[in-house]
């Protein structure tokens, strides 16, 4: 276990209360074999700005048996600053799910690389924010060519005219 990549992620919800309605989905990534959760976190933060955090042995019964499949392999892996972190990137009253997972799904893409003898130098994802103005982006450049198209054959139509 931990050999393979370790990814994180925060997830806020609003108001300070988490209804569990994302549990089937992580359920069905690790399920399918696609990611092992490593460690789970919930933080709260209420209105005074005070926050605290519960990991996952420390929930309420009812609570924990939904999250039991998801975190049988889990681990305290965040440390207090990576919680503190976590904590100052939300707003007060809301509630946040912090997840570490291992991916799976690149098992076999590693043994590859290790066979290979290479070695992974870095990996990224790219926000989707960022995706997003990237396509703007590329439409208005698309929209700008093809402006530009119509006006070079409506000239060219002009000047045959001409002739």
């Amino acid at each position: 276990m931990l050999d393979l990549p370790l990814e994180y992620a925060l997830i806020k919800f609003k108001g300070n209360k988490f209804s569990g309605k994302i549990v089937p989905e992580l359920l069905d990534l690790a399920d399918k074999g696609i990611v092992r959760f490593v460690d789970i976190v919930f933080i709260l933060k209420e209105k005074d700005g005070n926050t605290r955090t519960i990991e996952l042995n420390d929930i309420d019964p009812e609570s924990y048996k939904m999250f039991v499949p998801v975190g049988k392999h889990v681990s305290s892996l965040f440390t207090n600053d990576d919680l503190e972190i976590a904590a100052g990137k939300l707003p007060r009253n809301s509630a946040a799910m912090l997840l570490l997972w291992e991916n799976l799904w690149i098992t076999n893409i590693h043994k590859a690389l290790v066979d290979a003898r290479g070695q992974l130098v870095d990996r990224g994802q790219i926000a989707p924010e960022v995706v997003k103005q990237f396509k703007q982006e590329l439409a208005a450049e698309k929209r700008k060519k093809a402006t530009a198209k119509k006006a070079a054959a409506a000239k060219k139509k002009a000047a045959a005219k001409k002739n």
